[in-house]
């Protein structure tokens, strides 16, 4: 398969992106999510999970429907929710440092978590925040999740780009979907182990390119 052609701008994804969704970090998260809507908001633990798949179906994540619905502080959230020991769930990975550093179009993480959550991420992967040009997280987005477009207009408009000079690396289809037919942006998808023989038709559909690495990026873009 030929190189995708080369992008003014790349944009990551962040969790289950950088780094490999089997390291649990993700699981963890999401049970504190469930916690805080019981320490929070009175809920059961039933009810909180119940609400929590929910809002990531109708919102695109748990927070924006707290936000919106029950007027949950964004801040509070966030740092209850990533209190979270990150280095013992990711491992460095400083192939992945080496790679960025490679890669010549401009980079940008474009993440639903919050800015602090990012840098732990980074800091635990080894990864220098000098690769990209911002950190735009749920608070840059103006409280709007991928995959809501008014998301995606704004790291463009950050950016100074258009949707067709992006490419978008993600491990979230639904995500993808937006980037792809909406703002036509390139995309490349981040395959999870576990769902490697589920998602063939909607991948063929909303990425350009799958991978199973972040690693494989660089093959992928041609620039190796």
């Amino acid at each position: 398969m030929a190189p995708v052609t080369t992008p003014e701008f790349i944009l990551f994804d962040l969790d289950e992106t950088l780094y490999p969704s089997s390291n649990g970090l993700m699981s963890l998260i999401r049970d504190r999510i469930v916690e805080y809507m019981i320490v929070r908001l009175g809920w059961s633990r039933d009810y909180a999970e119940e609400r929590r798949q929910r809002y990531v179906s109708e919102y695109g994540v748990t927070l924006d429907g707290l936000h919106k619905l029950h007027g949950v502080d964004v801040a509070d959230y966030m740092e209850y929710v990533h209190a979270v020991p990150h280095s013992e769930y990711i491992e460095p990975n400083p192939a992945l440092d080496r790679m960025l550093g490679r890669l010549r179009p401009p980079k940008a993480i474009f993440t639903n978590a919050s800015q602090s959550h990012a840098r732990r991420v980074l800091s635990a992967l080894g990864v220098s925040p000098s690769h990209f040009e911002c950190i735009f997280d749920f608070e840059a987005a103006g409280f709007c999740p991928k995959p809501d477009p008014e998301a995606y207009r704004r790291i463009l408009t950050r950016l100074g780009a258009r949707g067709d000079q992006c490419v978008l690396v993600e491990d979230n289809l639904r995500n993808l979907q937006t980037a792809k037919s909406v703002f036509g942006m390139t995309t490349v998808l981040v395959q999870k182990a576990s769902h490697a023989d589920t998602c063939h038709d909607d991948a063929s559909i909303h990425a350009d390119r799958v991978i199973d690495d972040i690693l494989q990026l660089e093959q992928v873009l041609g620039e190796r």
